[in-house]
């Protein structure tokens, strides 16, 4: 027997009052075609509200920017657990990856809080401010989510989980800064 509608609404409810219960489960039932849906779903929701507010629903590039969307929802959502994954193997934490799949399908569950938001931020200037800093928090509550998710998938504390989200774009920006030195060096070289 698969996940029933009663259990896909329980386990939305769970993400988003008692995120840390529904993360830590043991018993969670695993579907793929569920987490494709529910991203799925989830592209397209912020898709529609952003073409509605923007008055361009009705525009052919509208369409464009909703396939796009979803494209680009579904690779991130998984080269990002394929990432993780890798990155829990060179640290030999075995994981399951449809576990992680699954559950990770769930953290942009927040992201449709953007459509009041949006709403909000076209009212009025003080609208504006109160939508930018929930905004905000709603970022560091998905970062949050998914340091659940990875806490939950390969066992290890918050902070290493926060770490394993945090040192790719640590190591990003380093890895940028050093490289815009070493040209500018380079070039500073070759122009003497």
């Amino acid at each position: 027997m698969g996940i029933t509608s009663n259990d896909f609404f329980e386990y939305l409810y769970s993400v988003i009052f008692s995120p840390k219960a529904f993360f830590e489960k043991k018993d969670i039932q695993i579907s793929i075609r569920l987490a494709i849906a529910l991203i799925i779903s989830i592209a397209a929701i912020n898709s529609l509200s952003a073409g509605i507010i923007n008055r361009t629903i009705y525009h052919w590039t509208f369409i464009l920017s909703f396939i796009w969307q979803i494209i680009i929802s579904i690779f991130w959502w998984f080269m990002s657990a394929l990432f993780f994954e890798y990155i829990a193997k060179i640290f030999d934490r075995n994981g399951n990856l449809n576990k992680l799949l699954f559950l990770s399908a769930f953290v942009p569950v927040p992201y449709i809080f953007f459509t009041p938001l949006n709403l909000l931020k076209n009212m009025f200037e003080i609208g504006y401010m109160i939508a930018s800093i929930s905004e905000m928090f709603i970022f560091i509550w998905i970062i949050w989510l998914y340091a659940l998710v990875l806490k939950s998938v390969y066992n290890i504390t918050n902070a290493r989980a926060i770490m394993m989200i945090f040192i790719p774009f640590i190591s990003t920006i380093l890895a940028t800064y050093w490289a815009v030195y070493f040209i500018n060096k380079i070039w500073y070289i070759f122009t003497i």
